[in-house]
């Protein structure tokens, strides 16, 4: 094989010495033509055509070269000029996501829309013993201020609590703190908050660690719940695009769930594992910070998974844990106060993370950090830096799970150090709660650079793009709108918000797909459009690359790919 330059694209060419080329009586499965095909590999980045056999591309290249690979039985998809592009990956989730029985308050942007979905759904769910769900804003109450009232006033005859977007916090009515016991004498958790009035009566907000008083009085999940929302929501995924996602936090007593899709052949998605750092958070002495108290037995543990998980479609090789909560909820970690007070809750000492992470490391795991304020960040980078030179290790690719309000000064250590910024590209969207809540509470100087995935590239960072779902809906296509634009779907603000910050579309899809490959160790079976790479790809109806940005909003997924395997295809394809 070699490349070479026709009418304008890098294709891979097949000549005389290519073992298919050599033999006819082997034609591939299916073929792909006359498309505009984006390979994301700097070598050859465009093509018009892909065959495939099996699970694999067996090459892209031109529509003319493609073609002498096809046999009798071949497919031919026309493409019709489309754009392809590999197969998205969503490169930090919550699967098997929310259940069926829950209430969605995303886009819920008055207090009004709130109390109206709260009460449509207790009223279609009447035998439900608690009503719970998840995605208000602060933006939908008055002075971004909750409280238990609000859904006193609607609903007071059962428990209900739901939770904040980004799920780091949660709002219960008076129903629920009484079942949960929770009374204006009822103390703080370690590493968390109940928010009380100036009474000191509960409001019904919760923050971080405090939600568990409300979590051990939901009735749990069972696994057919989870099992039948792993496979609603794959659908969902799949007509978004995706291919691949990482999953964060896997809990340990969701694995069955996966394998039985699996063994089922229902998965639609490649999932890699990355379950809770042991202990786990929350157990916390009295000074709030948590303690390490990991085992050889924890360590065995994860050992088994990482062997038993290995891909290419059930994958385990990370660890997950969290350094500080939010910016909306005050409780991201930062140098300096927000604007009002407080400076967030940080659940390590510094002195600790780095032991734990460096032992983490020392077994050869990667490591994911949830750190969102400029401290947690900074704190991250020291642990991966003790870890390096303490084990002499390198390439663990180690991760900063949001990153969404770096010290500038810190960039430059990212790349230092090899470490990952996994980002939400949804996360710079300018809706209310985002102006109203999330700048005024960092203050100007801080909300310039936050959410800015230019000052990652511009460092050399490698960023990959996920959703953080169920904060954000998973789809692609909108965040790609956002990271370019910074602007809501209906144009504002003008310009953008901090402008500065925008990122093309090519940079975006690269972090949605070869970024997030080599985020999970996969960039050699994944993540581009070439010869050996598994088949995993999108037919998008516009070619975003060169459209304008608002038309981005309005191009569809008309067929996904996974492994040669249809996942979903549009009735327009």
């Amino acid at each position: 094989m070699c490349t070479r330059w026709i009418s304008g694209f890098v294709v891979l060419a097949l000549t005389a010495s290519s073992a298919l080329a050599q033999t006819p009586e082997r034609p591939v499965d299916r073929i792909f033509v006359n498309g505009k095909i984006w390979t994301a590999d700097g070598a050859r980045p465009r093509a018009e055509a892909l065959a495939v056999s099996g699970e694999k591309i067996v090459a892209a290249g031109t529509t003319e070269e493609v073609r002498k690979l096809a046999g009798p039985d071949t497919a031919v998809v026309d493409l019709r000029g489309r754009l392809v592009v590999p197969g998205f990956q969503d490169s930090h989730a919550h699967w098997p996501g929310s259940s069926v029985n829950e209430v969605d308050l995303h886009g819920a942007e008055t207090l009004k829309e709130f109390q109206v979905r709260l009460v449509e759904f207790a009223e279609a769910h009447p035998t439900l013993p608690w009503i719970t769900g998840h995605g208000w804003g602060y933006s939908a109450f008055p002075n971004q201020t909750v409280d238990k009232k609000y859904i006193d006033a609607v609903i007071s005859d059962r428990p209900v609590y739901v939770t904040e977007r980004d799920g780091h916090m949660g709002l219960a009515n008076t129903k629920a703190l009484q079942l949960a016991g929770v009374s204006k004498t009822t103390a703080d958790p370690p590493n968390g908050h109940i928010m009380k009035d100036a009474n000191g009566e509960p409001t019904g907000e919760l923050k971080e660690a405090a939600q568990r008083l409300i979590f051990k009085k939901v009735p749990e999940r069972t696994d057919e719940d989870r099992y039948q929302s792993l496979l609603v929501h794959m659908d969902e995924a799949a007509a978004a695009g995706l291919t691949s996602v990482q999953d964060a936090s896997t809990s340990l007593d969701t694995f069955p769930v996966f394998q039985r899709a699996a063994e089922a052949g229902r998965l639609k998605l490649r999932i890699r594992f990355a379950p809770p750092i042991l202990p786990g958070e929350g157990l916390a002495p009295k000074d709030h910070k948590l303690k390490s108290a990991l085992t050889e037995q924890d360590l065995a543990k994860y050992r088994e998974l990482r062997d038993r998980f290995r891909g290419p479609l059930l994958k385990f090789g990370a660890v997950k844990g969290m350094l500080d909560g939010t910016v909306d909820a005050r409780t991201a970690v930062m140098f300096e106060p927000y604007v009002g007070g407080g400076s967030g809750i940080p659940f390590w000492e510094q002195d600790d993370l780095n032991k734990t992470v460096a032992l983490y490391d020392k077994e050869g795991f990667q490591v994911m950090l949830h750190a969102i304020g400029d401290k947690a960040i900074d704190m991250a980078l020291n642990a991966f830096e003790f870890a390096a030179k303490t084990n002499g290790t390198n390439g663990r690719r180690h991760r900063v799970e949001h990153a969404e309000v770096p010290l500038l000064a810190d960039l430059p250590r990212f790349k230092q150090l090899g470490v990952i910024a996994s980002t939400q590209a949804m996360f710079a969207s300018p809706d209310a709660t985002v102006l109203e809540n999330f700048a005024v509470l960092l203050g100007p100087e801080r909300a310039a650079h936050a959410d800015s995935f230019k000052i990652y590239d511009d460092a050399g960072v490698t960023q990959a793009f996920g959703s953080d779902w169920g904060v954000f809906p998973f789809e692609p296509l909108p965040a790609i709108y956002c990271a370019v634009t910074r602007m809501t779907p209906d144009g504002k603000p003008v310009g953008g918000w901090y402008p500065a910050g925008r990122i093309s579309v090519e940079a975006a899809l690269r972090h949605f797909t070869n970024d997030g490959a080599y985020a999970s160790f996969d960039e050699h079976v994944r993540g581009t459009l070439g010869a050996g790479k598994l088949a995993d790809f999108v037919v998008l109806s516009k070619d975003i690359l060169t459209t304008p940005p608002e038309e981005i909003l309005q191009t569809k997924v008309l067929l996904t790919v996974m492994g040669g395997r249809e996942t979903y295809r549009s009735g327009q394809f």
